[in-house]
């Protein structure tokens, strides 16, 4: 399986489609997000290039007191609707027979880096079953012996969830002690580098990253 394309310039400015997610305006986002793809940049390009710097801004504004929660939420919304909309693009014909378990780290509710983590393995072929925000250890475990997995990902987006993290690996480890297991989100790279030292867990520092690591595993 070849490598995506390399990277194209990007007609659509960021701050363009960070106002009208600002303003609630689903419309101009929608037409922002087409115009990028006609560009031609490929789907894990428009997620890290568009979707993902807004989402970093937005929750900088609203750490900083410049914007509500609601607004944050509102944001948050289009950006989900936003996926559900390119997701045609993102199946691949092409079937890895892999299958990857996502999920936030338990008690996170922002879910939308593990949902564009399982869109990049769909890309490549695999299958990913997400568990939702907000799942327990226990029931994130639930789900890895019922479907048995090539592979976990986990997200981490708030850094005061990191202790929940390391309660999840370590729990996955015990039960799978040959699981590969992947970590990312923004909780972790704010920290400059992961503190996580359980074995066979991978940090990946974004989606760049996790689709050179896909070619890995499935190649492997």
């Amino acid at each position: 399986m070849a490598h995506e394309s390399p990277a194209v310039p990007l007609l659509v400015p960021s701050q363009e489609f960070l106002a009208a997610l600002l303003a609630g305006d689903r419309p101009q986002c929608v037409a922002l997000t087409e115009q990028a793809l006609a560009s031609g940049i490929n789907v894990t390009e428009l997620y890290q290039r568009v979707y993902e710097p807004a989402l970093y801004q937005i929750g900088q504004l609203w750490e900083a007191n410049r914007i509500s929660v609601a607004t944050e939420h509102m944001a948050t919304a289009i950006i989900e609707s936003l996926l559900n909309q390119v997701y045609p693009r993102v199946i691949s014909a092409r079937r890895a027979g892999r299958l990857i378990v996502v999920s936030t780290a338990p008690g996170e509710l922002h879910q939308i880096g593990a949902k564009m983590v399982c869109d990049v393995f769909e890309m490549h072929g695999w299958d990913a079953v997400y568990t939702g925000a907000g799942a327990t250890v226990a029931e994130i475990l639930g789900v890895v012996r019922a479907q048995r997995p090539d592979c976990v990902g986990l997200s981490l987006s708030v850094g005061f969830h990191l202790n929940q993290l390391q309660d999840m690996l370590t729990a996955i480890r015990a039960e799978f002690p040959d699981l590969p297991v992947l970590v990312g989100g923004q909780g972790l790279r704010r920290i400059g580098m992961t503190p996580i030292q359980t074995p066979g867990v991978h940090y990946l520092a974004d989606l760049d990253a996790l689709r050179d690591f896909i070619f890995t595993l499935t190649s492997g």
